[in-house]
């Protein structure tokens, strides 16, 4: 089978909710069929328009339509979810999610009624170490569906040619550095002695991924063996695969209700956390600006006065949600010593970390419904990411000025209570580089700035919590 069909496996290994390279608006079809009848050369008296080529049938009709593609799918992703050599590559998969995508994608690509509504595929797949072997396998899953239902092989060809030949970007096996060997000796020594049938055949599974290179896939082997086991069973091993990576919050999970409201966007004002009981006599309007251009990111804006004594502000308990595959809010300003709880809302898992030197750490994996805590307890920006999906980031300020505010969208923010006299003003967002700080005057009643931020933020993408770049 030809490897243009790797778009079916980019989007089954990328949890249900990967895209990005759409269809191709004209997909392969045979040359139009001309009528062959003799047509009279001249006619005195002409009565109708001679009938022009008639129209072939497109793709999507000549493999039977969305039912038949259904079908297909479906026999599919049972096959690949179940076979041996790749299973473990859907562990965290929303199946219902996964089929919907991939009929639409197909649908859409043989010239079908559908409208693909994947997320871009470059980066929804960014960071997954895929190799030839797990390709492979999927290339031969996908050819025993489509033979199961006796798909014609001009059809076949033309199908995966539609396709598109994605391997490339998906497959980039010149990025791996295998674990060391000896240590990994040590871990298939270890699974010979585990009794739990799963965690055995888990564990050897991340020997085969570290041997690979596949760094951040072998330490969720690891991880779902551990949580089969326990800890304690498989400690032994555990620094061959977490070796790198932040400190592990090993603290209780706990338990959320499912019907939990979800949360904003953004969260993050001293003026709404800690509302003056007397509004002081001065006020700060202002816009944020990126090169001169309103923000597509978010950000902070915050003021410390530059003479006196600042009250602090209160520490908070306060929530980052994991949902849709997204974090919300996206951006939270929290006064230094507060606690964030990070719960999970999706059907999935996911596993949340951080590289900041703020505060460095990692969660693990949990499922829906349970949480872990972290203490902030320095002043900074703390970049969040999840392990499982690398589209997911978010940032955490950690604050110690007694005002700040995040902007809106189009970078205007307000201070409606301030003492008079000069501050130092530092501003900052997620597509600007580093904090810009200046002064600025607040005189009695209202004041007005504008702050220009220079363009230069992080990747889109984060890094794994290795440090590993996911966005190449």
């Amino acid at each position: 089978m030809r490897p243009s069909s790797v778009f079916v496996f980019a989007v089954l290994v990328g949890c249900g909710g990967g895209g990005g390279k759409k269809p191709p608006d004209n997909p392969t079809t045979p040359d139009p069929v001309t009528t062959t009848e003799p047509q009279p050369t001249s006619s005195p008296t002409p009565t109708a328009t001679p009938p022009g080529p008639a129209k072939a049938k497109s793709l999507y009709d000549r493999l039977g339509g969305q039912g038949a593609i259904t079908a297909v799918v479906e026999e599919f992703v049972t096959r690949t979810t179940t076979d041996p050599a790749i299973k473990h590559r859907f562990f965290n998969t929303d199946a219902t999610q996964l089929k919907k995508l991939l009929v639409e994608f197909v649908c859409e690509a043989t010239g079908g009624p559908c409208k693909y509504t994947g997320r871009d595929m470059e980066s929804s797949h960014a960071g997954m170490d895929l190799v030839d072997d797990e390709f492979n396998a999927l290339v031969n899953d996908l050819v025993g569906a489509l033979d199961k239902f006796k798909v014609p092989e001009k059809e076949k060809g033309e199908l995966l040619g539609a396709l598109g030949p994605l391997k490339p970007m998906m497959v980039k096996p010149e990025k791996l550095k295998p674990l060391d060997a000896k240590k990994l000796e040590a871990v298939t020594k270890l699974a010979a002695k585990i009794k739990d049938a799963e965690a055995q055949e888990l564990l050897n599974f991340a020997v085969t991924a570290g041997k690979r290179g596949q760094r951040s896939y072998a330490e969720q082997l690891f991880t779902r063996a551990e949580m089969k086991v326990g800890a304690k069973a498989v400690a032994a091993v555990a620094a061959t695969f977490r070796a790198g990576a932040p400190a592990r919050v090993t603290t209780e999970l706990k338990k959320l209700p499912a019907d939990s409201k979800p949360q904003p966007s953004v969260v993050g004002s001293s003026e709404a956390d800690e509302p003056d009981a007397k509004p002081a006599k001065g006020a700060l309007a202002g816009t944020l600006t990126i090169d001169g251009k309103a923000p597509s990111g978010k950000g902070v804006v915050m003021l410390w006065p530059k003479a006196g004594k600042a009250k602090a502000r209160t520490p908070k308990a306060r929530t980052i949600e994991q949902r849709d595959k997204m974090f919300a809010p996206q951006v939270m300003a929290v006064p230094v010593g507060s606690t964030v709880s990070f719960p999970n809302f999706d059907p999935i898992y996911h596993n949340v970390f951080s590289l900041s030197k703020v505060k460095a750490f990692d969660l693990g994996m949990y499922k829906n419904g349970e949480t872990r805590e972290v203490k902030v307890d320095k002043p900074g920006i703390v970049r969040l990411g999840c392990n499982l999906h690398a589209a997911m980031s978010a940032y955490l300020i950690v604050v110690d000025a007694p005002h700040y505010v995040i902007p809106d969208a189009s970078g205007k923010f307000e201070f409606k209570s301030l003492a008079p006299g000069k501050y130092k003003v530092q501003a900052w967002n997620e597509r600007s580089g580093d904090p810009m700080t200046t002064e600025i005057e607040v005189k009695e009643g209202a004041n007005e700035t504008k702050l220009d931020l220079k363009s230069g933020g992080a990747p889109t993408v984060s890094p794994d919590k290795f440090g590993t770049a996911r966005d190449k």
